[in-house]
């Protein structure tokens, strides 16, 4: 993934699935990424997003869909 098009579309992806309740495991092999890698992703859209806990960041994004 070296361009901006790509990781945003994985971010949007990423954030789809984790509104509709999938774990960070499950994300990462639908998405083909390490378990590290989405969950670093998700800790960066919570900070961003202000939420501080995984069950707030779900319920968010659930709401956002």
């Amino acid at each position: 993934m070296s361009n901006l098009g790509e990781r945003i579309g994985v971010i949007g992806s990423m954030y789809r699935l984790l509104a509709e309740g999938f774990g960070d495991d499950e994300i990462a092999m639908k998405l083909n990424l390490t378990e590290v890698k989405v969950r670093g992703c998700n800790s960066w859209i919570a900070h961003f997003l202000e939420i501080r806990n995984r069950e707030d960041l779900v319920l968010y994004a659930s709401t956002a869909v």
